[in-house]
């Protein structure tokens, strides 16, 4: 079976540039991510709840499935094997997060998260780490779906159809996962999702 040897290949293909991009990457997200959630600038809104909003309930068990973006955005990354690739995608992360930052500063959203939240588990802790004002757009499926992306692109050529189609179909339902835990843990707006999806787009395909 060649699928471990091949999967261990790729992983350490470029490995010391993989690891110091993951620190850099890790780094340049999270310093501006949490350091807005302390710095309120202008009036936080809120959105009127839609009928997608109304029908998917609250339930935080979904909060697993939301949090799995960033197994999502580990895994495909460390399984490229250009560096060309690589660097392309660093960029096309720090511009889409530039993005996101820029709204969460300027036009601060808060999601529709309950009041009252489950005292224990990892909703609690999500909870207690992430202020809810960042919902717009969502970096979560925006980030996501630009990883997705990028690892079709990456991919093209150098796997077989028979391969390739079929991991790209998981990605997606993956995406459309996190995008519906979204909705069920109340962290964004129904809105919120083809926002984040639009902005990985023009990520994807605006950075060279």
């Amino acid at each position: 079976m060649r699928w471990p040897a091949d999967i261990a290949a790729r992983i350490a293909a470029h490995w010391p540039f993989k690891a110091v991009l993951s620190v850099v990457l890790t780094l340049l997200f999270c310093v501006p991510y949490f350091t807005l959630q302390h710095l309120t600038l202008f009036p936080v809104r809120t959105f009127d709840l839609t009928a997608i909003d109304r029908a998917v309930s609250f339930d935080p068990r979904w909060v697993w499935v939301y949090q799995s973006v960033y197994l999502l955005i580990t895994i495909i990354p460390w399984t490229v094997t250009s560096r060309p690739h690589l660097e392309r995608y660093a960029r096309g992360f720090i511009a889409l997060s530039l993005v996101a930052f820029a709204c969460f500063l300027f036009f601060p959203v808060a999601g529709p998260r309950p009041d009252t939240i489950p005292p224990t588990g990892m909703f609690s802790w999500l909870a207690w780490y992430d202020k809810p004002t960042n919902a717009m757009p969502s970096l979560h499926v925006g980030l996501a779906a630009f990883t997705v992306l990028f690892g079709a692109r990456a991919t093209a050529g150098l796997l077989a159809p028979s391969t390739r189609l079929p991991l790209i179909v998981i990605g997606v339902v993956w995406v459309a996962a996190i995008g519906y835990a979204a909705l069920a843990t109340k962290q964004h707006y129904a809105v919120d999702l083809p926002a984040g999806v639009a902005a990985a787009w023009l990520a994807h395909w605006g950075v060279r």
